[in-house]
């Protein structure tokens, strides 16, 4: 019962504050900013979000990665940085939307692209994506893909490949294929 009461004030909340975006496609190999949304289960999960967040800076990019941890800490390994910050469910308020100040600096960002790698639902994630002022929303989300501009049905469950076919549909939509 409690649950459906959060679920009910969330849904509302978005509602009344989603952000009307400048929605703008773009190649991932031509954004200048990326932001990344995920979920950090474990340590591998962590080194593989990490292994990509590095590959994306490599390019010259501006890269912004927020993280979600569903635990009461944020564990040792999970190592904040400049442009790389972790959250747990003591910055949320009660309905489940995330109050840190370092998520609600991210939601204030343009970015060109904004990428979800989420593979399950969570309330924190969905309200970032709700808020964003990203130009482009990319995810593989079923029940968030109301709030993507490109959602990747059927994406592989391998980040490095969901990645590559975010930059192929990326470039076919924006032009860039050649």
């Amino acid at each position: 019962m409690f649950p459906r009461i959060k679920n009910h004030f969330l849904k509302k909340y978005l509602a009344e504050n989603k952000k009307n975006r400048q929605k703008k496609v773009l190649a991932l190999s031509q954004a200048k900013s990326i932001g990344i949304v995920c979920e950090i289960t474990d340590e591998d999960s962590y080194k593989d979000i990490f292994r990509l967040f590095n590959s994306l800076q490599i390019g010259g990019n501006i890269v912004k990665l927020i993280g979600y941890v569903n635990d009461k800490e944020v564990p040792f390994f999970c190592l904040q940085q400049l442009s790389a910050d972790y959250f747990c469910n003591k910055h949320l308020n009660w309905f489940g939307c995330p109050t840190m100040v370092q998520v609600q600096d991210f939601i204030k960002k343009d970015f060109d692209i904004l990428i979800d790698f989420n593979l399950r639902q969570n309330a924190p994630v969905k309200a970032i994506l709700a808020l964003s002022n990203a130009k482009f929303i990319v995810g593989r989300e079923k029940n968030s893909s109301d709030l993507y501009d490109l959602f990747i049905d059927k994406s592989p469950k391998d980040n490095q490949t969901y990645l590559k076919e975010i930059d192929t549909y990326t470039k076919m939509l924006s032009g860039n294929d050649k």
